[in-house]
């Protein structure tokens, strides 16, 4: 009975051992010179199991069972997968260099280099890493794709996302400088996100050296899309998004703010308000926030021959705010082109143009401090009722800037840059270009005040919230010599047009910016 039982009991032992999972040990080399690979990073795949080389190359990992892959990778290396085999307790592990991602070509300053060649941090997107994220703005594109970068969307239509390279480097400012082909700029609010080719985002000193005191923030160099040789392309894509604002601030309601405020009177021992005409229980972020549609459409023709290549591509996106009546409408165009007159001489051209209508933006903060049991409309009238006394002369009816003032600030943009270039090739390995590159800028805005009637419920009487007439402010540009003034009825405005001779004072057009920048010659 005794070697019945030291029999069986060995088995179970020897079973036991043959089921524990196995050691590897390795070696991971470079598959041509056979130097070991330092840093290497072996894991088991499908698994958070795994061990880095050391510095001759060699690892160790336990708890591998046969039947188990191991996943070999480094940076420049192509990433290999090993079976483990069971009885085979070292592996020996050649990695070969990969030669596509080396040879990508990387723009830096005025220049292209390989990323092998590149010492510097330098983030390389391209456009199929961006272009599927519907948005107005190209920064807001690459939220997210970029360690370092920090990008902060207001979520206002059409206003630019706050961006910052490695953190705030200056007391003076954030703002990253802008290189959109060759052209140094303030912002690419201009650009339509489908039309860009290519972005690289300088981050550290050897890469921004280059740019002097200009590039202290980062610089993020921008490529948009030309026709690629041989190939005759058209694209058209559209989308539609909404935005919904979930998160909203918890606010009191009626009856906790009638209670509050008891309290806060009753502690100051002044008499109770009477609370007679405020009955109601508004939601203020209600009454101004809505559901905003995004519609974007975008069309692109690029062709190209023996002798030259032409790109175009045109945009048009529909924005609405968070709040209501806000409203952004955009208009973008790219054209490029390229011709070789010769072997060895070539000229071009490339332009980028936007004519935008931004919005005309409306605050929350009246709506976060609007009392919640004022009714939004009185029924009778049909006017907006004021706030009661102990808040009128801080705080207005949030509608009155949301819904009688909508509209009544016109703003029309347009933007034109590019560049025209000139290129020969010389001797040997020698190219002279000459570039000249232009941003030009207009704006108009429209602004008008007009004269609101509202309802007063302690009074049971309609009001004039202004007390006065107010003129329109006009910035037109240089050919427009005009003013538009208010006449005021009792629920109406309405515009006349003067000529300048009449009396008014001439209104200078300081919205109106002409710019060229970047005109320059250099040698490559």
């Amino acid at each position: 009975m005794k070697k019945l039982l030291f029999f069986f009991l060995m088995t179970f032992l020897s079973l036991a051992a043959y089921a524990q999972p196995n050691m590897v040990r390795g070696k991971v080399f470079e598959a041509g010179t056979k130097n070991p690979i330092p840093g290497a990073n072996v894991i088991v795949k499908g698994t958070t199991r795994g061990i880095s080389t050391d510095l001759d190359g060699n690892f160790a990992l336990d708890k591998v069972s046969p039947g188990d892959v191991l996943e070999i990778s480094y940076i420049g290396m192509v990433t290999q997968n090993v079976k483990v085999v069971a009885g085979r307790h070292y592996l020996e592990i050649a990695l070969k260099e990969d030669t596509q991602q080396l040879k990508e070509v990387v723009v830096i300053g005025y220049g292209a280099a390989q990323k092998r060649d590149l010492t510097g941090s330098i983030a390389s997107l391209k456009t199929d890493e961006f272009a599927d994220r519907p948005s107005t703005n190209p920064l807001a594109s690459i939220q997210g794709k970029v360690a370092g970068v920090q990008i902060v969307n207001t979520g206002r239509a059409g206003q630019d996302p706050e961006i910052r390279i490695r953190g705030t480097n200056s007391i003076n400012g954030y703002t990253p400088l802008y290189v959109v082909d060759g052209l140094f700029t303030d912002n690419i609010n201009y650009l339509n996100p489908q039309d860009i080719e290519s972005m690289e985002i300088l981050k550290d000193p050897s890469s921004l050296a280059i740019f002097g005191v200009r590039g202290a923030n980062g610089v993020i160099i921008i490529t948009t899309k030309k026709a690629k040789k041989g190939q005759t392309v058209v694209n058209i894509n559209s989308s539609v998004g909404l935005k919904v604002i979930n998160d909203r601030i918890a606010m009191t309601d009626a009856e906790g703010f009638k209670t509050l405020y008891n309290e806060d009177m009753a502690n100051k021992g002044a008499t109770p308000f009477d609370y007679t005409h405020y009955q109601a229980n508004t939601d203020w972020q209600d009454q101004i926030f809505q559901r905003a549609w995004v519609y974007n459409h975008n069309v692109s023709v690029a062709t190209s021959g023996e002798k030259g290549r032409f790109y175009m591509g045109a945009g048009y996106t529909d924005e609405e705010g968070s709040i209501k009546h806000e409203k952004l409408s955009k208009l973008t165009l790219n054209l490029s082109s390229d011709y070789n007159v010769t072997d060895y001489l070539r000229f071009g051209f490339q332009a980028n143009g936007s004519r935008t209508l931004p919005i005309d933006a409306k605050g929350v903060a009246s709506a976060l401090k609007a009392a919640p049991i004022v009714a939004p409309y009185d029924t009778q009238s049909g006017l907006l009722n004021i706030m009661p006394n102990f808040q009128r002369a801080q705080v207005w009816n949030p509608l009155i800037d949301v819904e009688t003032r909508a509209n009544h600030n016109k703003g029309l943009n347009h933007r034109l840059a590019g560049n025209v270039y000139g290129e020969l090739d010389f001797l040997k390995n020698f190219t002279f270009k000459a570039t000249l590159s232009m941003d030009y800028r207009i704006g108009e805005n429209r602004e008008y005040s007009p004269i609101i009637w509202v309802y007063n419920p302690d009074t049971q009487k309609k009001e004039n919230s202004t007390n006065a007439k107010r003129l329109i402010r006009v910035n037109p540009p240089p050919l427009l010599p005009s003013r538009i003034i208010s006449l005021p009825t009792k629920n109406k405005w309405q515009n006349t047009t003067l000529p300048l001779w009449e009396g008014l004072p001439p209104i200078t057009p300081n919205t109106v910016r002409y710019q060229a920048l970047a005109i320059k010659i250099s040698t490559i």
